[in-house]
């Protein structure tokens, strides 16, 4: 590890005194590249993407779908949970079972730690949701966790509802 640390100052001594570095002498076989040029203060610079604007009534409505399908979860009602989602998602079915199995055997604590709406366009909405799940009790095995979810809400009528989630990130959490 000293010689990593004697190598790094070397080559930052050298490279501020103007010294070339043992081996540098020679060029490199390749094509070379060109390295834009340094953006003085001041001057004009590309400005960033613009964050499209999201109607704040609809991302309201969004956030608030979110928000009631984890009270549905925290309050283990199947009905309500199944009120949020979408009637034509591929997940109904299996997420009866699911919730079933789960609100018979565990009780969870759900916190909603970030919800972000991402894109909304024609009828879809995608909504970045950050929850931490922790088991409170129950006989069946359950590891807490901080998920990173992206879901995909469309409209039922005029509601929005949810049609399918991805697990983005899951970390496991240790005490």
């Amino acid at each position: 590890m000293k010689n990593f640390c004697f190598f790094l100052v070397f080559v930052a001594f050298s490279a501020s005194q103007g010294q070339e570095l043992p081996g540098t002498a020679t060029e490199l076989p390749g094509a070379s590249t060109t390295v834009a040029p340094a953006v003085e203060p001041g001057a004009d610079q590309p400005a960033a993407p613009k964050k499209v604007e999201l109607d704040p009534v609809t991302v309201k409505q969004l956030t608030d779908v979110v928000k009631s399908n984890v009270y549905a979860m925290s309050k283990r009602n199947v009905n309500l949970v199944l009120n949020t989602i979408h009637p034509e998602s591929p997940l109904v079915e299996s997420s009866k079972d699911m919730l079933t199995y789960i609100f018979a055997r565990l009780q969870l604590r759900y916190t909603l730690q970030r919800i972000e709406v991402t894109k909304v366009e024609q009828g879809e909405a995608r909504v970045e949701v950050l929850q931490v799940t922790q088991k409170l009790s129950g006989n069946a095995a359950f590891r807490d966790n901080r998920i990173k979810l992206l879901h995909t809400l469309k409209r039922d009528g005029q509601k929005w509802k949810i049609f399918s989630s991805e697990a983005l990130m899951i970390e496991y959490l240790k005490y």
